[in-house]
């Protein structure tokens, strides 16, 4: 017959197996096989600081997007003031032929100079980006254009290399983010195959160890029931 210790140990295993098979379903519930410090504390904190490079790299990828996308309407603002642009110059070679009337092309002049002004106070915050554009004076109108074209131009070419760069950054961040992810991935994720094989294993035991325990409380005449 089993001793009272004997008994007492039976019962710790039990309780010990019940605390694994809890545990094992919590990692396959969850699927990570680090839920908490006792599971493994060194590895719970490497996979903290894991996170926080992968959410500091998320942070510097959005960032460089939004950057991105705001240098794209700003591409655009620069391609209509381009496209105004062009076409203030072919009205300022015309005023020059007699045959056109000045003051339907200083007309069209200035409504061009009003949309160029007005789309750039919206996106660049420049209120006067151009003015002084004359009919009657073709040269000073083209001189105008041209110096306007130029810093157009040079804006334009600034944002398409600096989108360039964010480009290669957000490579950069996104590779940083999955390579990172990956390796907290290996540290911390449940491997479902050998966590239910541990599992399967862990409940053979412990209905092994539940029945032992029936027979060993029947002989005495006892009930035991609390672990069924």
């Amino acid at each position: 017959m089993l001793s009272v210790k004997q008994s007492s140990n039976q019962l710790s295993f039990i309780e010990k197996l019940n605390q694994q098979r809890e545990a094992q379903a919590e990692k396959l519930a969850s699927g990570k096989r680090i839920n908490k410090a006792a599971d493994d504390a060194a590895g719970l904190q490497i996979a903290n600081r894991l996170t926080s490079q992968i959410n500091q790299n998320q942070q510097l990828n959005f960032n460089a997007q939004d950057q991105a996308n705001i240098n794209n309407v700003e591409a655009g603002v620069l391609a209509a003031i381009n496209e105004g642009l062009l076409r203030a110059e072919e009205l300022s070679i015309q005023s020059g032929n007699p045959l056109y009337d000045d003051s339907a092309i200083q007309g069209e002049l200035d409504q061009i100079t009003e949309q160029i002004n007005t789309v750039a106070s919206t996106v660049l915050g420049q209120n006067n980006f151009i003015g002084g554009l004359d009919a009657s004076d073709p040269t000073n109108t083209q001189a105008i254009l041209k110096d306007t074209s130029t810093v157009v131009n040079e804006s334009a070419s600034a944002l398409g290399a600096e989108n360039n760069a964010l480009a290669s950054q957000v490579a950069t961040y996104q590779t940083s983010i999955i390579n990172t992810s990956e390796s907290r991935s290996r540290i911390e994720d449940t491997d479902y195959a050998a966590s239910t094989s541990k599992q399967a294993k862990n409940e053979v035991l412990l209905q092994s160890a539940i029945l032992i325990k029936k027979d060993e409380e029947e002989r005495k005449g006892l009930l035991f029931n609390k672990l069924v």
